[in-house]
């Protein structure tokens, strides 16, 4: 039998060789997650929170309290030049060691200058900062949906690769883009140690994104006792990656980037970007799969002929389902007495019903990074849609 000492993890580092943490839009959902991430595994001999909402309004859950305490937390606009100071600014006088920027426009359908203020330009504004001061590491969440929709036998060997063709199908993907593109011009010209993690659909406990509506949409229907369906076929990909394995892949990027010089091969090679997904191949057949077992309702797909109309009167088709199901999820609010609903709702967003793949390969972030999602995360299943569904009860969210 192998001695028990043996197999012992080895003491942690003392606190001051740990690396200081910056997270820009640190209440955000990934935010909030990636420093919830570091506290549980006692990475950081610093952590600090910046956001423009106040901790009291963020819909914060309970075991985030630590996490996010006041004591982290400084109330700041990062897009804002005249801020940097402050926000980069330590009471020891040394500099942080990683930069997270969580911020930027996560709201769908957006006018362009809202993108370009609050996503590309802070990332261009955090990430000069970040080469001014020789910061070890900037890491930028970026999305996979800048790449082309895939063709079949491009999602039969496994999905986009980050050399793969690019044709941003959302606003908000066409800055991300353009944030990618700004931040190889800083490390050409001003030594910018970053990375870029391009992500497939983040889910998890509260999560108010993609996974969010669909679920509030399937309460819907289930309180009409109507069939759910989708636009588009059943092997449409919505691929998928959970929430705590962004924030271990960001560590894993972050460690990276601190080691790793504009010489080295991967870099040179590869660049500084990296799909982040799963290893469930999401799809719509397998979305509507979870959903009819967890609801209890039928679910199924618009024929080809109704698919055809939509692509060509999509805006219409999207007024007609909000007006279908926005009265009725109201309905459920007031019947369940939640007179202050939580930020999850079925409002349908026209980009978000876009057909087009989203189908990543995350075999460079394995390859490079050391980077695999987790035993218990690694594919969507009804476990966790219950998990997510859950969590909306806890809050006194879910009608």
């Amino acid at each position: 039998m192998a001695d028990p000492a043996a197999q012992q993890e080895p003491p942690p580092a003392p606190n001051d060789e740990k690396p200081a943490v910056l997270i820009i839009g640190g209440l955000g959902y990934v935010g909030r997650f990636l420093a919830l991430y570091i506290h549980r595994n006692s990475l950081a001999s610093e952590v600090r929170l910046v956001d423009k909402v106040l901790p009291q309004l963020a819909w914060l859950a309970p075991e985030f309290s630590e996490a996010c305490s006041q004591d982290k937390f400084m109330q700041a606009d990062a897009s804002r030049e005249q801020s940097l100071s402050k926000i980069f600014t330590r009471a020891n006088g040394q500099e942080f060691t990683y930069v997270f920027n969580c911020g930027g426009e996560t709201r769908y359908s957006q006018d362009e200058s809202v993108y370009k203020v609050r996503s590309l330009d802070m990332a261009l504004i955090l990430g000069r900062e970040c080469a001014r001061r020789k910061i070890s590491a900037f890491i930028e969440f970026g999305t996979g949906m800048v790449y082309k929709s895939p063709s079949s036998s491009t999602i039969s060997q496994g999905g986009c690769v980050e050399s793969s063709a690019l044709k941003p199908w959302l606003k908000m993907a066409k800055y991300k883009l353009q944030s990618e593109e700004g931040l190889a011009k800083l490390e050409k010209e001003m030594g910018l140690r970053y990375a870029v993690l391009r992500l497939a659909h983040v889910y998890g406990e509260y999560d108010v994104g993609f996974l969010a509506r669909g679920l509030c949409l399937a309460r819907v229907y289930q309180s009409k006792g109507d069939e759910m369906k989708w636009l588009w076929g059943k092997e449409l990909r919505v691929n998928t990656v959970h929430v705590e394995d962004v924030c271990s892949a960001a560590w894993k990027a972050a460690e990276w980037c601190a080691r790793v010089g504009a010489e080295d091969s991967e870099v040179k090679s590869g660049g500084r970007v990296f799909n982040i997904v799963d290893k469930g191949d999401t799809s719509q057949q397998l979305l509507a799969t979870l959903i009819s077992s967890t609801f209890h309702i039928p679910t199924g797909f618009q024929n080809t002929l109704v698919s055809a109309f939509a692509r060509f009167n999509l805006d219409h088709v999207v007024d007609d389902v909000n007006e279908d199901i926005l009265q009725p999820w109201a309905d459920l609010l007031k019947a369940k007495a939640i007179s202050r609903p939580g930020p999850i709702n079925p409002f349908m967003e026209k980009e978000l019903i876009k057909d087009c793949d989203l189908c990543l390969n995350a075999g460079r972030a394995g390859r490079v990074l050391g980077w695999e999602p987790g035993k218990e995360t690694e594919r969507l299943n009804e476990g966790w849609v219950e998990k997510v569904v859950k969590s909306y009860e806890r809050m006194g969210w879910w009608p």
